[in-house]
């Protein structure tokens, strides 16, 4: 655990001295906001949004996946996710069924058209991360994913 008085007390909210802009999760929350309102104008035109984008990569990345899964690693709720599947399976991009380990569960997979519309949003959102990362290293991106990894896994502690 840190200790409060280690840390720049205008990290913390209740302080005086306390600024938004200070705070790397006011930053976090507005670098969310921006990428996926760059990705969501690139992709609308394919059909996509950044939302359908998450559940793509994330199927490729995992392969067959329960939608409570999918809804954790998008970052999204569960009936959002319900949704966002169903719309992507009415469009031939995913398909489901349900899990052979227990009936309840739908699992979800990409179809081979799923796959081939992952290749074009690749593709453009390709630009949205070259534009971001301009000017920033390797080294300075594997240190940001180091403190985020971690901040996460102090947020998920007991």
């Amino acid at each position: 655990m840190v200790d409060k008085d280690e840390l720049a007390s205008s990290f913390f909210p209740l302080s005086d001295e306390y600024r938004a802009q200070d705070f790397p999760l006011y930053w976090v929350a507005r670098l969310n906001a921006k990428y996926s309102a760059e990705v969501d104008a690139l992709l609308k035109p394919h059909g996509l949004s950044s939302s359908k984008w998450r559940v793509l990569i994330i199927l490729h990345e995992q392969g067959r996946m329960s939608m409570s899964d999918i809804a954790t690693h998008v970052v999204a709720k569960l009936s959002t996710v319900t949704k966002i599947v169903y719309k992507m399976q009415e469009a031939g991009l995913l398909e489901t069924a349900p899990s052979p380990q227990d009936g309840r569960v739908t699992e979800v997979a990409l179809t081979a058209e799923g796959e081939a519309k992952l290749a074009v949003a690749r593709e453009l959102t390709a630009r949205v991360v070259e534009k971001a990362f301009d000017g920033l290293g390797k080294t300075e991106i594997v240190f940001v994913n180091q403190c985020l990894s971690k901040m996460f896994r102090n947020l998920n502690a007991r």
